[in-house]
């Protein structure tokens, strides 16, 4: 069987850009992947590391440690209770936002409220100002999901101290732009059919949204809050490699102290979290997808208003081990806030103002800066007049001096590391897919012997485990670990987003395969074509403008990453943001982090008009 001409010239192009960009990118970051300081050894320290993951260590490694020192594995559950309750935190302060700006900057939210038509010039004002809210609240959730929450945590932790509540609201912010956005496509992209219906019954625009709506696209809000909690932990852990007390501190002081036993241990612990919480998402996404699929769309023409908006509510998705789960998550959110160690912060109300002045101060351009750090707003303001052409000479001079280079890199870094994660995932796709990697791919081959079934699903087992691990640890960790063992440089950084998103892309690609139309690689199959030849010509080409969408989703997502990663002493945006803060030049810190917000931005247009576009073609194949 021969794979379709259409395809490979349709999509010719796009794999030449994407090559063309590589090559572009890996240009510009240099060729040499590992830099050695002289007389360095570094395959034994390789192997020295990578043994150790055959015995990580239960006992302290640290042989000056005083005999009534605390168990090592008694520290490691306390930073894992931490990064939980951490996390935990983070996630009820994101969804609660969320919630609120999702709701405000959906195109369903707002029909009945904007519906003025050509009427007087009061309402005309009144749908204006709707709509400024609207595009406000998308721009804050831009904004929100825009700055990585490491830098949000670098922002509060210098302005108010080393209190846990600076980390978890660092974590809530980001979250809460990423978790409305989702909730507001969420939102658009249900059926209008049922609000249609209970509009026409004389039900108010509010009414039809709470009743219509909603109930179908919760058990999707549900899943996707699961899987934002996921990677909350994973982001809780990544705080301690700046200070914060979570397990990401432990690994970062076992790593420097070369107790790689004890990494080891601490990087198996983080994993089994993440994955226990990876499948209890599954298992909730399944038994929603469910139920949702057994519902019915009721009828409720005829109906009263009351009536109608009760039979809506009765027959949307339910499940008592879901309920069950809601239940036991607020039981842990009301724990996490009122016990262990104090949230807030140790320092007077002076004190903490004062604190926030200086901040402040020094956050301002060093040319347009007040002497005295408790000015109040209006004085701010007033000393930055007359000095436009000042802050103008400051912000070109930072931007030809070091910030033009290190957006570059970062672009690069981000480019050059998700196109090697879809070249990895396109490539373990034929044997980590549920629909190919089995005896009988698609029930076609029931010949097949059992040993052969048992082998390729062994092969599509160790694949996906594979994709699991990839995603559970935090390309942080893995970019502090890569930068230990092969030097300084930008390579390091790029395997690290690479290998994370192969989890991640191995994952959502896997999902596509397995959701297409059966009837086209049935086909293939039966005519005697082998797993790669079905693969190559019907499922990638009926899969491709979905992977792509997925692939410019998760490029913008490498680009955020990028940023920060460089805080690891790369030559990127990171890099600039770890210098200024360590010097207290908060206004140079805040210049790069705006420099990321931009490309960010950018990448985000960029991303949408893609995914709307593929969206389109999508829709009309």
């Amino acid at each position: 069987m021969r794979v379709p001409g259409t395809f490979w010239l349709g999509k010719r192009l796009v794999v030449v850009a994407f090559l063309g960009v590589f090559l572009v990118s890996g240009w510009i970051l240099g060729p040499r992947i590992v830099q050695l300081s002289e007389g360095a050894d570094p395959f034994a320290e390789m192997g020295r590391f990578f043994g150790a993951a055959l015995s990580p260590s239960l006992a302290d490694e640290n042989p000056s440690l005083p005999p009534d020192a605390r168990p090592f594995l008694l520290r490691l559950g306390e930073s894992l209770l931490r990064t939980f309750r951490y996390a935990l935190i983070a996630i009820s302060l994101a969804v609660p936002v969320g919630l609120v700006l999702g709701f405000l900057a959906s195109s369903a939210w707002w029909p009945g409220g904007m519906r003025y038509g050509k009427a007087s010039a009061g309402r005309t004002i009144t749908r204006g100002l709707l709509r400024l809210l609207r595009w406000s609240c998308r721009f804050l959730i831009t904004l929100g999901r825009s700055i990585h929450e490491l830098v949000w945590a670098l922002f509060f932790l210098s302005a108010l101290g080393d209190a846990p509540i600076a980390a978890c609201v660092a974590l809530a912010l980001p979250f809460a732009g990423t978790l409305g956005k989702v909730f507001s496509e969420l939102i658009d992209e249900q059926s209008q059919e049922s609000r249609s219906a209970l509009m026409a019954t004389g039900a108010s625009p509010l009414q039809a949204f709470v009743s219509a709506l909603l109930p179908s696209a919760v058990p999707e809000m549900l899943t996707y809050t699961v899987y934002r909690f996921e990677c909350a932990l994973r982001s809780s852990a990544v705080l301690g490699f700046i200070g914060v007390e979570t397990i990401g501190l432990g690994i970062r002081q076992s790593y420097e102290n070369l107790y790689y036993g004890e990494v080891w241990t601490q990087l198996y612990a983080l994993v089994i979290v993440v994955v226990g919480v990876d499948a209890l998402g599954a298992r909730l996404r399944d038994r929603l997808n469910r139920g949702a699929t057994r519902r019915a769309v009721p009828r409720i023409t005829g109906l009263d208003v009351e009536k109608s908006e009760a039979l809506l509510w009765r027959t949307a998705p339910r499940d008592w081990l879901v309920r069950g789960g809601l239940l036991a998550g607020l039981l842990l959110v009301v724990i996490s806030w009122t016990n262990g160690k104090e949230l807030g912060m140790n320092m007077a109300a002076d004190q903490r103002n004062a604190r926030i002045g200086r901040f402040l101060t020094k956050l301002t351009p060093a040319p347009a800066r007040p002497e005295n750090s408790t000015a109040s707003a209006p004085e701010r303001m007033k000393a930055l007049e007359g000095k436009g052409n000042e802050v103008k000479e400051w912000a070109v001079n930072l931007w030809s001096r070091n910030g033009a280079e290190a957006l570059l890199n970062t672009v690069a870094i981000a480019s050059s590391a998700i196109i090697l994660a879809a070249v990895g995932a396109a490539l373990l796709l034929p044997v980590g897919s549920r629909a190919l990697a089995r005896g009988e791919p698609f029930g076609v081959l029931g010949a097949a012997s059992r040993w052969v079934h048992w082998c390729w699903c062994g092969v599509g087992f160790l694949t996906r485990s594979l994709f699991i691990l990839a995603r559970a640890v935090p390309e942080y960790v893995y970019a502090f670990l890569l930068v230990g063992l092969l030097g300084p440089s930008a390579w390091p950084l790029v395997f690290a987003l690479a290998l994370h998103n192969l989890g991640i892309l191995g994952r959502l690609w896997g999902e596509v395969m397995e959701n297409q139309r059966r009837e086209i690689p049935r086909h293939w199959i039966q005519s005697g074509a082998g797993r790669l030849q079905a693969y190559c010509g019907s499922l990638a080409p009926l899969s491709f403008n979905r992977f792509l969408l997925f692939f410019f989703y998760r490029w913008e997502t490498c680009i955020r990453e990028a940023t920060i990663l460089g805080m690891l002493g790369i030559s990127s945006l990171g890099y600039y943001v770890s210098i200024a803060h360590n010097w207290l030049r908060y206004d140079e810190m805040l210049f790069y982090v705006l420099l990321g917000v931009a490309v960010v931005f950018a990448g985000d247009v960029l991303s949408d008009w893609m995914r709307r576009k593929l969206r389109g073609e999508i829709a009309c194949s």
